[in-house]
């Protein structure tokens, strides 16, 4: 079996099967803060749907962290995890081990036993009332009993419990103090909720939401909760700690571009003879990408000093993810419209590129999906092309990289230079850029007589900093163009400016290294003025002598 990634709702995953919790991970530790930002936002999530006076939501599901799962089949290994009480019911319901992910399948199951109880249904009862759901079962390899606890768990059990007794079993204690907390979340904050939605205050109606909310399946019109599902191969049991391991040290996360990278590469998406020359050379392609984008004189002529990705192939996912929103999108509305798409791809919860790509791929099948990932795969290689010539091009490196360092989104510019007809050269290209450069520098005050720049230090530091790289733009062009040089001498080093904490300020000494001595301000007060005599004015010279008589020197230097 092959590792792959699916989406799940809730809803499909209350079929009985069992999660097992391997004794390298720690126990239950989530506390009421986290708790409660679930609670939160579920409820939230679910009162969109409910308030009819309120647009719905583009998705009509929340989506939770993904989760890392292997599948246990070995009987010898099952028998050993849950010993007397393995049984063929464990075996048809399946298993598996969670890699990472146990906090969240653990309070989902706390939230859905607290409504259970509260509704006073037994197993029984929930299986003839919502068409044969069942509630999954946890097993913590280093509590026996884990899965009976969880299980028993009511408001009765805990009242009647002894919560000293309770602390000597700390994971216990941590499950048992979520279980309450739900309870009072849900008569408090979640009442709050309901009321500032214009649901009212009932109690009821809060935990009927969130019932609804979590038998909810994918085609589920009213909403439901789900989650991205990693699921390893059946592997030898060391190879799964180091993966563990690895997620949490933060060696690999699992970005967009992780989970991308395997719906890609799935052996499904390869059916024809040659598939694993296929599936082999999109692998070397997607590497290719990513170490051409790992090299920072690429990286920052892309992106804004400061700015950087886990994965920064995730880059170009982001950028066919906003083309395909904007192309139907008049230019003149780009800017507001990737604002709003930029919110919404800051929900890293959501993965909603991975999810652009999975709901493309979903429901394909031999060489219809085969061709869609060929496609699909087209597509960043055109657009990774189209950059690399960019970069390729001493001028228009250039210009880009001085818009990247301004805030231009990159989509925009790459959006611009798709819609442009073939007949159109590359200088038309490079107009546009001006244009944009203009508009950036749009806050210039420049007196044209005199040859000056009259915005000041103090008041308009990001446009004086925009004018000077915008020079020396201009300057390495001009040069460029002037000798007809392709060379790489004549492309600015963005990546130089973006690791040196370059600004304005060097062009100042005293800013780029405070002057502490009093003998060191004097001297820059004196150099300063002899360079500035012919723009100081006479009541500014006399105020800077003044300032000096009095040892003002900070203020003299504020003045200058």
């Amino acid at each position: 079996m092959d590792n792959s990634i699916n989406q799940y709702a809730i809803g499909e995953l209350l079929d009985g099967r069992y999660f097992y919790i391997p004794s390298y991970q720690r126990g239950y530790r989530w506390t009421e803060k986290q708790v409660g930002d679930l609670l939160r936002d579920l409820l939230c999530f679910a009162n969109d749907f409910a308030n009819e006076g309120k647009e719905k939501k583009q998705e009509q599901f929340y989506c939770l962290q993904p989760i890392i799962a292997r599948p246990i089949t070995n009987e010898d290994k099952l028998k050993s995890i849950f010993g007397t009480e393995y049984n063929e019911s464990i075996q048809s319901h399946g298993v598996w081990e969670i890699i990472d992910g146990q906090q969240r399948l653990t309070t989902i199951f706390l939230l859905y036993k607290y409504l259970l109880d509260q509704k006073g249904w037994d197993a029984e009862t929930l299986k003839e009332e919502e068409d044969g759901k069942e509630l999954y079962h946890i097993y913590y390899a280093t509590r026996d009993g884990s899965s009976q606890f969880l299980e028993g768990l009511t408001i009765k059990t805990i009242e009647d419990s002894d919560e000293e007794s309770l602390k000597d079993n700390v994971d216990y204690y941590h499950m048992a103090n979520a279980f309450k907390y739900i309870g009072k979340w849900i008569k408090t904050d979640g009442k709050t909720i309901n009321i500032r939605y214009q649901l009212g205050g009932s109690l009821d109606n809060i935990r009927t939401s969130f019932f609804k909310l979590l038998n909810g399946m994918s085609d589920t019109k009213g909403g439901s909760v789900q989650v991205l599902w990693y699921e390893i191969a059946e592997i030898k049991e060391k190879n799964n700690i180091k993966e563990f391991q690895k997620i949490n040290t933060g060696k690999i996360r699992l970005t967009d571009a992780e989970l991308i990278k395997g719906l890609f590469l799935l052996k499904k998406n390869f059916t024809s003879g040659d598939k694993y020359i296929k599936q082999s050379e999109l692998a070397l392609e997607w590497e290719y990408i990513e170490n051409t984008l790992h090299a920072n004189n690429f990286w920052y002529f892309l992106q804004k000093k400061g700015y950087d990705m886990p994965n920064r192939i995730d880059l170009l996912f982001n950028l066919i993810y906003k083309k395909n929103a904007l192309k139907e999108i008049p230019e003149i509305e780009w800017d507001s419209k990737i604002k709003e798409i930029d919110a919404r791809l800051m929900d890293t919860r959501q993965s909603e590129i991975f999810r652009f790509y999975y709901n493309r791929f979903e429901g394909k099948m031999g060489e219809d999906l085969q061709q869609e990932v060929a496609v699909a795969w087209d597509e960043v290689m055109e657009l990774f092309r189209t950059l690399d010539d960019w970069f390729c091009t001493p001028s228009i490196y250039n210009y880009i990289g001085l818009l990247s360092q301004c805030g231009e989104d990159l989509c925009r510019l790459v959006l611009h230079f798709e819609y442009m007809p073939e007949t159109i050269c590359r200088d038309d290209f490079e107009k546009y850029l001006k244009e944009r450069i203009s508009y950036h520098l749009r806050g210039a005050k420049i007196d044209d007589e005199n040859k000056q720049i009259l915005n000041t230090y103090d008041k308009d530091h990001d446009t004086i900093y925009k004018l000077l790289l915008t020079l020396n733009i201009h300057l390495l062009n001009e040069q460029n163009q002037k000798l007809e040089s392709e060379s790489d001498v004549y492309k600015f080093p963005f990546d130089v400016l973006s690791a040196q904490n370059w600004d304005i300020e060097h062009i100042d000494s005293f800013h780029t290294n405070a002057l502490k001595k009093e003998k060191d301000k004097r001297e820059w007060i004196k150099t300063a003025m002899a360079d500035r005599k012919d723009e100081l004015k006479d009541d500014e010279v006399a105020a800077l002598k003044q300032k000096l008589d009095e040892n003002a020197l900070d203020d003299a230097i504020n003045i200058l």
